[in-house]
């Protein structure tokens, strides 16, 4: 038997600025699932953050503060079962934490650093993904009598994953979550963390694609902005993925201001191995000012890759290739790509160690399936994880087991008989 769970996901904007968009029109009902702001009293059981039954998912530092998440912990987690609450504060996409939570009552509490209005998503079991609205050094409950938990769900355990900190009632308890056997890794910049989409990460190809396996654990680590190469973009000042992906932080302006000097480092060897790798990089090493010479582009591929393998040695590495721009030329537009025979060379670097395989993104997206600055729009996201799922199946031979709604929130076909 499956066993339940919650879900939340930080997104990165505040939800009072943004407007979220269905087939063209303002989407009435853009934010379902408002979590009411509660006190806690003495119907709650705290848990520490350290306590064995919370599994980290993603980047977390020694403090459990989160990359790219921005969830800090005060040191306790309290998790509600009357009796249970995770303080945790959050930043954006994809770490969380995962637990299972006997009882009908969750709450979690957000940290000092939690940005006013953060989005969250979370989702009980495999039904459909809510949102709600959190902020700073205030306590927000998920699940309570509203749910829909008949007797026989409310005394077994559930699994609660989140993107966030979490809380559930007094006499019940929490316990160590399962694990997937398989692991997947994606490294990324803004296009693979899902900047411009609807639901910002959620509507990524990166999280669409694990969710679309959904058999796997998963760890996104996309940062918006982020160069390969280390030390040559923006005028030689901004550390690398190549740099980063040994690091608990990410290249925001949130983490400049919790790690003002060295970040802590991130000991990728420490958990559950990754047994296939995707990486999408070139943008912004290749845009205006960067420009990063062809060369030097590749050999930090090259490094890269070397570097996983090195912690990873079993994993599978997967080079998706960049778009670029789209040109009218006469009656068609013509796609471009960043770094394609760079792309290509590091392919043939590696072709026979047998780890390395090489995805060619060309005739997957048009012209209309990029949004600002070449990044996709919800359907373009959607076109390029259905064609990686596919590539998945077809070559891996992995079963593709997604567990609930994928495209999070958002309809794409008219659900109406009459026009």
């Amino acid at each position: 038997m499956r066993l339940a769970y919650l879900g939340l996901a930080i997104l990165s904007w505040p939800l009072t600025l943004a407007t979220i968009l269905q087939n063209g029109q303002i989407k009435d009902n853009p934010y379902p699932g408002q979590a009411p702001v509660i006190a806690l009293d003495e119907s709650w059981r705290n848990y520490g953050a350290d306590v064995p039954e919370i599994a980290y998912k993603g980047r977390w530092d020694s403090q459990h503060i989160s990359c790219t998440l921005m969830m800090s912990s005060k040191r306790m987690l309290n998790v509600l079962t009357p009796k249970f609450l995770i303080r945790i504060l959050l930043t954006i996409r994809a770490p969380g934490i995962k637990l299972q939570f006997s009882g009908k009552k969750l709450a979690i509490s957000f940290g000092p650093q939690t940005n006013e209005g953060t989005l969250v998503a979370y989702r009980l079991g495999n039904l459909d993904w809510q949102y709600s609205n959190v902020t700073a050094d205030a306590t927000y409950q998920f699940i309570g009598d509203w749910t829909e938990l008949d007797e026989g769900l409310v005394n077994v355990q559930k699994t609660f994953e989140m993107r966030a900190g979490v809380s559930t009632g007094s006499n019940y308890e929490l316990t160590v979550p399962p694990k997937f056997q398989k692991k997947v890794e994606i490294i990324g910049g803004s296009i693979a963390s899902g900047q411009y989409g609807s639901y910002e990460t959620l509507s990524s190809w990166a999280y669409l694609f694990v969710a679309g396996l959904g058999n796997v654990e998963h760890t996104l680590t996309s940062y918006a902005g982020a160069c390969l190469v280390d030390q040559q973009c923006y005028d030689g000042h901004a550390r690398g993925m190549t740099w980063y992906w040994h690091r608990a932080s990410d290249p925001g302006s949130r983490s400049r201001q919790i790690w003002p000097e060295e970040p802590e480092i991130f000991d990728n060897s420490a958990e559950q191995p990754a047994d296939l790798v995707l990486i999408q990089m070139g943008g912004n090493d290749f845009r205006h000012p960067n420009e990063i010479p062809g060369r030097n582009f590749y050999h930090a591929y090259v490094e890269l890759i070397e570097d996983i393998h090195k912690t990873w040695p079993n994993a599978i590495v997967l080079i998706v290739s960049q778009w670029w721009v789209w040109r009218k030329e006469g009656l068609n537009y013509n796609p471009s790509m960043a770094y394609e025979q760079e792309g290509r060379d590091v392919h043939e670097h590696f072709k026979d160690r047998g780890f390395v395989y090489y995805f060619d993104t060309t005739g997957i997206l048009q012209h209309n399936d990029i949004n600002p600055m070449n990044h996709p729009t919800d359907v373009g996201h959607i076109k390029l994880a259905s064609h990686l799922l596919q590539w998945t199946k077809l070559v891996l031979r992995w079963n593709l087991e997604p567990l609930g709604e994928v495209q999070h929130g958002t309809l794409y076909w008219n659900d109406m008989q009459d026009y």
